[in-house]
């Protein structure tokens, strides 16, 4: 029985095995889609030949670490980025050898090929004077400045990632008391985030300005074409309100942040307000205590830093012990 084509594995992967056997979301198949594009066409324009002559035979062991090292080199990504991205590509692999025990050989040399150790990035976030400050910015009567105040503001309020941001509707939205809104996180996994006050008045007048009903399912962010608002346009929204803020503040001109970090923010502000770490591990979303630990550790240390700049009784050195005339009475006096 012949070996089946690079292109029937790849539609087979997609469409049934991702789609239909596991499920999974389509930021997740999106994120596979990428990483095997990236590949074949290295591996196309190593071998000299179009992406649609490639058998499976071609993507080798060396070749996807060739493929790894040219990631972090060529492109500029991380190790975090080059991990997930073998990550994808082994899960292909997997897929494949499970199909094809011909192939199990071939599968192996890409499955055994470690992630890089990667350095845990500093955790980033926005005091209470910085949050404000930058919203305080927004120019909410310019043309789309309501929608990038709702953007920013309610990102914070709910602690989202900007995709799950991005992917509400107006029929997400609970804005009677109390308010809430249903998010739905990786895995498919949904979770009720409590909205402030505040927050619903704000969503309630930005839906009522622009004319839309609460029950609609087009998406409460939209880019001025009326299409749904992306991740880089947040992004780019975020950082054009940020450049105006850092002129009159300047921490605010720090690089590293990003929709993210307002992510970051509300965990820390959680945290530092007393909220156990439970609490804040199911209002981010989280599928274990592991992933909220860094905000503890990030609490941690700026405490540690606060008791290092406070003023306290200085350490003095003990007078240094007598020494016995008998080895064993020091000994036991030490």
């Amino acid at each position: 029985m012949s070996t089946p084509t690079l292109a029937t594995l790849l539609s087979t992967f997609f469409l049934r095995y991702l789609a239909v056997e596991r499920g999974v979301s389509p930021h997740t198949t999106a994120s596979y889609r990428d990483s095997m594009k990236l590949l074949l066409q290295f591996a196309a324009a190593r071998c000299g030949r179009s992406v649609d002559q490639l058998a499976i035979e071609d993507l080798t062991g060396p070749l996807v670490l060739d493929f790894l090292a040219d990631l972090e080199t060529s492109r500029g990504n991380t190790a975090r980025t080059r991990n997930a991205r073998l990550a994808a590509i082994q899960t292909f692999f997997r897929f494949v050898a499970g199909r094809e025990p011909a192939l199990a050989a071939l599968c192996s040399l890409v499955l055994t090929i470690p992630a890089k150790k990667a350095l845990r990035p500093v955790l980033g976030y926005l005091s209470e004077q910085e949050l404000g400050h930058l919203l305080a910015q927004i120019d909410r009567l310019a043309k789309h400045g309501e929608r990038d105040y709702v953007l920013l503001s309610v990102l914070y309020d709910i602690g989202a990632r900007i995709q799950e941001l991005l992917d509400l509707t107006p029929r997400d939205f609970h804005l009677e008391t109390p308010p809430f809104v249903r998010v739905r996180g990786k895995g498919r996994r949904e979770r009720l985030c409590p909205l402030l006050p505040q927050s619903a008045r704000l969503v309630r007048a930005f839906l009522s300005v622009q004319g839309r009903r609460l029950d609609e399912q087009e998406p409460l962010l939209q880019n001025g074409r009326g299409s749904r608002l992306t991740r880089h346009g947040a992004r780019y929204i975020l950082l054009k309100h940020l450049r105006r803020a850092a002129s009159s503040m300047p921490t605010l001109a720090r690089p590293g942040i990003s929709p993210h970090t307002m992510r970051h923010t509300k965990g820390m502000h959680l945290l530092q307000s007393g909220v156990p770490h439970v609490m804040v591990k199911d209002f981010l979303g989280h599928v274990d205590l592991k992933s909220t630990d860094v905000y503890v550790q990030a609490d941690l240390e700026m405490k540690r830093k606060a008791l290092d700049l406070a003023d306290g009784p200085r350490a003095t050195q003990a007078p240094p012990k007598r020494l016995s005339s008998r080895l064993i009475e020091w000994l036991e006096a030490l």
